[in-house]
C-alpha cells in the first residue's frame, strides 16, 4: 500500500506526533510511507519519508486555519496514494481520520477559561464539527468516549473502529528504574519511605481536584509534573516539576499516579504510569479509563468523587499489588498491536473501495 500519514506536526512529544511517529515507523517495514507535515522531525534511518505542507502557525487556531490551505496544493500528490490518514481535522480529502479529540466536547467541559482561548476553541469546533458532518470515510477513534462525542456533538454517522492507544512499555520497564527512584526523591528532597502520588499533565483540567487531594491528604507527597504555570500553589507537601523529555524517572520515583482531569480523550499518561507498574487513580472523563478495572488493576471514580474515593485508597490501599496487575494491563497494550489493527483498518477501507 501507498499510505500518506497527514499531521500538523511530527514530533517525539505530543498525543498526535506520537501516534502517527509509530504508525510510520511501523507500516513503513511493509508498505511505502510518506507524512505530510508541517513540520517533521525524521530520523536519518527512518524508512518513511517527508513532505513540508505551508501553514500559518502564529497560534494553534491560526494552524487549523491554515494547514487545510497548505494541503490542499499537495492534492495531485495525495491522489496517488491508496491512503489518505489524517490525524483530526486536516482538510484535504482522506479516507481515514483518527479523531484524537472533540473540542466541542473539551470546550464543554472547561468551567474557567480565558475568553480569547474560548473564542479559539468554538471557532475550532466549528470547524470540526462541519468537516465530520460532510465526511464519509472510517474514522479511527482513540477511545469509545470518543467515539460517543463523535455521534453527540457532531452527528457523524459513518463507520468508527475504536482502537486505543498504546504505550512502549519498555521504556518505563528499565532495570535502573530503582537508581531513578532514589535520585529523584532525593533531588526533590522526598524521603524514601514516604508516600507519594505523581501527576503528569495539563493543570487547566485538574488544578481544582489536585489541589483538594493534596489539602486533604497531607501524610502524602505529591510531585506534579506540568509545563502549566497558571495553576501552581504553595503547599509543604507538593514539588513542581517543569515538563520534561524523562517522564520514566518520575515514575519511578512514585507510589501512584493521581488523575483528576475533567476531559482527557484518551490520557496516554495512564498507560505508561501502569507500565511503570503504578497504581492510577483517574476520573472516569479520561478515555483510557475504558481499560482499567475499578478495584483490580487500578480506581476509575466520578469526578465529584474523585478527592474522597482517592484519598481512601491511597491510605489504606495495597498500592504494590495493584501495580502489579497495572503492569499486567498495560502490557497488552503495545504500540506494535495499534499499528497491527490500523493497518487492518486500512484493508477494510480498500475492499469497501
Amino acid at each position: 500500500m501507498k499510505i500518506a500519514l497527514i499531521v500538523h506536526d511530527l514530533r517525539d512529544y505530543g498525543g498526535h506526533s506520537r501516534y502517527t511517529k509509530v504508525l510510520a515507523n511501523e507500516l513503513s517495514e511493509r508498505h511505502e510511507v510518506t507524512v505530510f507535515a508541517n513540520t517533521a522531525e525524521r530520523p536519518e534511518n527512518a524508512r518513511w519519508q517527508s513532505q513540508h505542507v505551508s501553514a500559518w502557525r502564529r497560534n494553534a487556531l491560526a494552524g487549523v486555519q491554515t494547514f487545510p490551505w497548505g494541503i490542499r496544493t499537495m492534492a495531485s500528490k495525495l491522489a496517488n496514494f491508496d491512503i489518505r490518514h489524517m490525524q483530526g481535522y486536516c482538510g484535504g480529502a482522506p479516507n481515514v481520520v483518527t479523531a484524537h479529540i472533540c473540542v466541542a466536547a473539551y470546550l464543554e467541559s472547561l468551567q474557567s477559561i480565558r475568553i480569547r482561548n474560548r473564542v479559539s476553541l468554538r471557532l475550532m469546533a466549528a470547524a470540526e464539527g462541519r468537516f465530520y458532518r460532510r465526511y464519509h470515510g472510517r474514522v479511527i477513534a482513540i477511545s469509545e468516549k470518543i467515539s460517543r462525542e463523535l455521534r453527540e456533538y457532531y452527528q457523524f454517522r459513518g463507520a468508527i473502529t475504536v482502537i486505543p492507544h498504546g504505550v512502549d512499555a519498555g521504556r518505563f520497564n528499565k532495570p535502573q528504574s530503582e537508581q531513578d527512584r532514589l535520585a529523584t526523591r532525593a533531588e526533590l528532597g522526598i524521603s524514601d519511605r514516604q508516600t507519594t502520588a505523581l501527576y503528569v499533565g495539563d493543570l487547566i483540567k485538574a488544578h481544582v481536584h489536585l489541589k483538594a487531594l493534596t489539602e486533604s491528604t497531607p501524610q502524602v507527597q505529591f510531585i506534579i509534573v506540568s509545563g502549566s504555570t497558571l495553576y501552581r500553589w504553595d503547599a509543604p507537601n507538593v514539588r513542581f516539576v517543569s515538563s520534561t523529555t524523562r517522564p520514566e524517572r518520575y515514575y519511578a520515583a512514585a507510589d501512584a499516579f493521581v488523575f483528576p482531569t475533567s476531559y482527557d480523550a484518551f490520557g496516554m499518561v495512564l498507560l505508561e504510569a501502569m507500565a511503570s507498574g503504578l497504581p492510577v487513580f483517574t476520573s472516569d472523563c479520561a478515555g483510557a479509563a475504558e481499560l482499567i478495572t475499578h478495584g483490580d488493576d487500578g480506581y476509575v471514580l466520578r469526578l465529584d468523587e474523585w478527592v474522597a474515593g482517592t484519598r481512601e485508597a491511597l491510605l489504606n490501599a495495597e498500592l504494590g499489588s495493584i501495580g502489579r496487575k497495572a503492569k499486567q494491563t498495560a502490557s497488552q497494550h503495545d504500540w506494535v498491536r495499534v499499528a497491527r489493527s490500523v493497518e487492518q483498518t486500512y484493508r477494510d477501507v480498500l475492499q469497501l473501495a
